[in-house]
């Protein structure tokens, strides 16, 4: 059972990182300076995608352990869908309530976002090769 979490850590451990490598890249693309492109990504991750990545990772947490293996790569995938969506629907929320900001607060929701996905879309196979994740196997009945 270890084995499985460990591949579990190392994809959310590995996907926030890929993440706010993109953040960072995007970042400095658009503002043409590089010194504030990591702090900036490093924001709109955990200010603007918080609540779907937590989605992400308790989601996972509970596929792995019910299965006792990490979910394959297309389950990962949909999840951080899922969490990008939800995330983007509760900032929308959230800025409708506060009244202000909605439009500028989704944008940074969304951009957030399509970082994350390009991050797992990059990381989960690569976890699975190396990780060599496998559910485990029922014996057969004797014939």
């Amino acid at each position: 059972m270890a084995r499985p979490i460990l591949a579990l850590v190392a994809q959310v451990v590995l996907a926030i990182l890929v993440a706010l490598l993109f953040g960072a890249s995007w970042q400095a693309i658009v503002t043409g300076t590089t010194a504030d492109a990591p702090g900036e990504a490093a924001r709109l991750l955990f200010f603007f995608m918080d609540i779907g990545l937590g989605v992400w990772a308790v989601v996972l947490l509970v596929l792995t352990l019910r299965r006792r293996a990490l979910p394959r790569v297309g389950v990962i995938v949909l999840t951080a869908l899922a969490g990008v969506v939800l995330n983007a629907l509760t900032v929308f929320v959230v800025g409708t309530v506060q009244g202000e900001g909605v439009v500028q607060f989704l944008g940074y929701a969304i951009e957030a976002g399509i970082a994350f996905l390009l991050a797992v879309l990059v990381t989960a196979p690569i976890i699975h090769r190396l990780f060599r994740v496998k559910p485990p196997q029922k014996s057969a009945p004797p014939a």
